[in-house]
């Protein structure tokens, strides 16, 4: 038995590659979503002492740690779990940093706080999620500034609670570059905020964009991983962990 924690476009191809296997496995996320895996579903946080039950009770082999890059918390969760068992950290590949004068990576949002007030940045299009709208009051509160979300009730409940003006809201995740554009030709923003998120989050699509709208962009570097935690890149490598349990 696997617990994969999951979420992601990563998450959804080792759930594919466990039941090809023919391995069981657990699906679990911090909130519900629609899941239509063969794999027993669950959803709720996890703190390490629960995480460590779930395993026990269900007979648990090896973790499968899938989420999103900047789950730092929830890293930190999966590293502290002691039974013995392999933890994984199975991620994206993250593109080459771009050196660019457009283009600035920072460590956190205290960074990107300092920079903002440094540079008198008038306007932002914060695409780094709609968890970062309170991270980023103390700018937003006395700027323009834009925040695009997930199109589904809890991005939008969670930026009502948060007292985001909901006028200052995009919807939706893109896909292709002209979509990108179009967004960024429109507001012309005066800096755009991302993470770096990888190809499936599309963020080498959002830094081009940028660029070609002669737009400043910060890019939120991924957090350090904690210690404990085996980090693989590609399936042949987690079949080759699984094999071995």
């Amino acid at each position: 038995m696997v617990l994969l924690l999951g979420g992601t476009t990563e998450a959804k191809q080792v759930a594919a590659f466990l039941e090809k296997a023919g391995c069981s496995y657990i699906y679990s996320t911090r909130t519900q979503v629609d899941f239509e895996g063969k794999g027993k579903y669950c959803f709720g946080g996890l703190n390490g002492a629960q995480m460590e039950v779930l395993c026990m009770n269900e007979g648990v082999k090896m973790i499968v740690d899938a989420c999103h890059p900047f789950a730092k918390e929830l890293h930190q969760t999966v590293a502290s779990v002691n039974l013995n068992i392999p933890l994984i950290r199975y991620q994206r590949a993250i593109p080459i940093r771009i050196t660019h004068p457009l283009i600035e990576y920072v460590e956190d949002y205290e960074e990107v706080l300092l920079k903002l007030e440094q540079r008198k940045f008038a306007s932002l299009l914060a695409l780094s999620g709609v968890q970062s709208i309170p991270l980023l009051k103390k700018y937003w509160a006395k700027h323009k500034t834009w925040f695009r979300i997930l199109d589904r009730n809890h991005s939008k409940e969670l930026a009502s609670k948060y007292n985001f003006p909901e006028e200052f809201l995009i919807y939706g995740m893109p896909q292709e570059i002209k979509e990108e554009l179009a967004l960024f030709w429109k507001l012309k923003p005066d800096v755009i905020l991302t993470k770096e998120s990888g190809l499936n989050g599309k963020s080498d699509t959002k830094i081009a964009a940028a660029i070609e709208c002669n737009i400043q962009i910060m890019v939120l570097k991924i957090p350090m991983l904690p210690v404990g935690l085996q980090v693989m890149n590609d399936l042949e490598q987690l079949q080759q962990a699984i094999s071995g349990v």
